[in-house]
């Protein structure tokens, strides 16, 4: 018994203090394009390849393209459910669909977004390389303007 219960101890201290997974990286990614302020460089921090590159260029363009970019805090993030993954050692596709609602007045909507996430593990963390859009479904009473 005493066995059993220092078997369970360890487990739960190890899976706590690993790092993260593949799925929390685009979660925390995700939370952060929903929240205000400027969260750039935390999101650099979570990217690699072609998407950092993006990111990165936005610091440089000044304070107008930053705008534009933070323009989901304008959102509210109802769920993130992840559909498939395929992962490996050093790579991992995630299938994912976010779906939200405007804030704004006037003109409320509901949008539901269907992307697959590409992830590298690099320098020891898992990254997102590029995230691409499948499908989108939007739901309002009015026509959207864009």
């Amino acid at each position: 018994m005493k066995i059993l219960a220092y078997i369970l101890v360890s487990l739960l201290t190890i899976s706590c203090n690993q790092d993260q997974g593949p799925e929390q990286v685009l979660r925390s990614y995700v939370n952060l394009r929903f929240q205000k302020g400027d969260n750039l460089k935390a999101l650099i921090n979570k990217t690699t390849g072609e998407l950092k590159a993006d990111l990165e260029s936005l610091s440089t363009l000044g304070e107008e393209a930053r705008k534009k970019f933070d323009q989901s805090s304008q959102f509210t993030k109802k769920t993130l459910k992840v559909l498939s993954r395929d992962c490996n050692k050093k790579t991992c596709k995630i299938t994912y669909i976010i779906s939200y609602q405007k804030k704004t007045d006037g003109n409320p909507y509901n949008a539901e977004i269907r992307n697959v996430a590409n992830l590298s593990f690099v320098e020891g963390a898992w990254k997102i390389g590029s995230i691409g859009g499948l499908k989108s479904y939007f739901e309002s009473k009015k026509d959207i303007e864009p």
